[in-house]
């Protein structure tokens, strides 16, 4: 017999369900409970890699990138994006769809001033996703921005800043015996979310 562990009482919002779902992950998840896949498009070609979710609302989920990275540059030619969180450890995955808009430049300036020194050093040094043929050429880099913001206060780089993912859909994943799994599915429409569960 299958043991019954659906999501029965779900709320109207998807977010107040994902605040439930992270919060546990966070007490639970071994390593990086806000990691997450994110996978863009450029010239129909899908590309995906695991980035840190830095904040959430109910405007969508953000996370901070250079933007002239080759994720940055997907997005600014295709805004549509997917995210994916596996909390392995909770037997859970949400899976999101939606697009990626930029940030107000305050609130990338707020999240750039709370990160550690070498983080902020690092954001000017690494010319992200290009070529480096030797790391000396990084380390230099690192040397010629901590020289030059030496006992100053370091500026965020006009190509670094984050992306909020504003939610079209989120689906809820939890693992069940004999891959008999709980989905649970929230689609935007007319600005409400409207709820459906599926096979697994």
């Amino acid at each position: 017999m299958t043991k019954h562990r659906l999501l029965i009482n779900f709320p109207k919002d998807p977010f107040i369900l994902f605040k439930n779902w992270f919060d546990n992950a966070l007490k639970k998840e071994l390593n990086d409970p806000n990691a997450m896949n994110l996978t863009t498009i450029h010239n129909n070609k899908p590309s995906s890699r695991i980035v840190l979710l830095k904040s959430f609302d109910k405007k969508g989920f953000v996370f901070y990138t250079n933007f002239k990275s080759k994720k940055g540059i997907s997005i600014q030619h295709n805004p549509n994006v997917a995210l994916n969180f596996h909390w392995k450890s909770l037997l859970r995955q949400v899976r999101i769809e939606g697009k990626a808009i930029k940030i107000i430049s305050s609130e990338a300036d707020e999240y750039f001033n709370s990160r550690p020194l070498k983080s902020k050093i690092g954001a000017w040094a690494s010319e992200q996703s290009k070529e480096l043929v030797n790391r000396k050429k990084l380390i230099k880099n690192i040397n010629y921005y901590e020289k030059k913001y030496q006992d100053k206060d370091i500026p965020r780089p006009p190509h670094w800043s984050g992306f909020r993912v504003i939610p079209e859909l989120i689906e809820f994943w939890q693992d069940m015996p004999f891959r008999l799994h709980d989905r649970l599915e929230y689609k935007r429409k007319n600005n409400e979310w409207k709820a459906r569960r599926l096979f697994p």
